[in-house]
């Protein structure tokens, strides 16, 4: 960056020999690039993307995540797929490093963001994600002004205001009924399935969305009494300057399904944890879903610790 920005100085003297007007339109446009320079470049989307451990390649459907190390110990299994992954954001900013914040706003592109939440949709219904679809969306779109940031903030779920919406009325992206609870009012927040193939096989579910609530349909807000929407806050180490176009928010599977055991081969059984937190109480499979995503079990809060999410500089 110093190289540039001398480079651009010396670019500017060598206008001086050009008549006033050419000089002050080029001079304009030096300036303009200087700006960019000394500000950092405006930020126009953040991609995601879903990784098992410390894996370089992309994880998703029809992929096997296979090993039984301390990087990849995924639901003690040897043989981990993956069967649905998807979840909504919102409330999302930009954090730089004196720990102030720039709103990032949402796009409205009528299909993932409604220019206040988006939805994230990892699978693409090949192999074990049958129950998807085929289009996928990996990337919030919108805007944030230029500036050096070293990490994110994201609220994970929906808003209380839209969580009242009736999937099957309400416009995209909270149109997608996969994602909604026809046996209780509201959306899923966070969607995560997968299957392991050791002995007889077994599944894991987590269905992440606020419960105990009162209120019900478009005219009655959905208060919960248990929220469960954490709030993931994540910055690089050494607060280096990170850039989202060239380095994502990474999801590890790995660690959101840590301290789960779905292999019935190593004394495991099938999961299934949706919400998971009644009453305030969490199964000790839930507890631990819930503990990595950062969602207090006993209030539906935001824990000040969550593993599923990382940034790299």
């Amino acid at each position: 960056m110093k190289k540039l920005f001398l480079t651009l100085l010396m670019s500017l003297s060598a206008f001086s020999a050009c008549d006033l007007n050419k000089k002050e339109t080029n001079d304009n446009t030096m300036l303009a690039a200087l700006a960019v320079v000394a500000n950092g470049s405006a930020v126009t989307q953040i991609p995601f993307t879903l990784v098992s451990g410390t894996d370089t390649v992309p994880f998703g459907c029809n992929k096997k995540t296979a090993g039984h190390t301390s990087e990849r110990h995924i639901s003690e299994s040897l043989n981990f797929y993956l069967k649905d992954a998807r979840l909504y954001v919102h409330d999302v900013k930009l954090v730089r490093a004196d720990g102030t914040t720039a709103d990032f706003t949402l796009s409205n592109d009528g299909v993932w963001q409604n220019g206040t939440v988006a939805l994230l949709d990892f699978e693409d219904k090949t192999g074990d994600c049958s129950g998807g679809t085929t289009d996928t969306n990996t990337t919030l779109k919108g805007s944030a002004p230029s500036g050096f940031y070293v990490g994110v903030e994201f609220k994970v779920g929906v808003p209380s205001a839209q969580n009242n919406l009736n999937a099957t009325t309400a416009s995209a992206p909270l149109n997608n009924t996969a994602m909604y609870w026809s046996w209780a009012s509201g959306f899923k927040f966070l969607k995560f399935e997968w299957k392991t193939t050791e002995g007889a096989g077994g599944t894991g579910t987590f269905h992440l969305g606020g419960v105990t609530c009162t209120g019900s349909g478009v005219t009655s807000n959905l208060i919960c009494a248990l929220p469960n929407i954490p709030t993931v806050s994540i910055k690089t180490s050494g607060n280096t300057v990170w850039n989202p176009t060239t380095n994502p928010v990474y999801l590890d599977v790995k660690a959101l399904v840590n301290g789960t055991n779905t292999n019935v081969s190593d004394g495991g059984a099938s999961l299934t944890c949706m919400a998971g937190n009644a009453g305030g109480v969490a199964s000790a499979g839930c507890k631990k879903l819930f503990d990595n995503v950062g969602v207090n079990e006993t209030d539906g809060k935001t824990l000040t610790t969550q593993s599923a999410f990382y940034l790299k500089p």
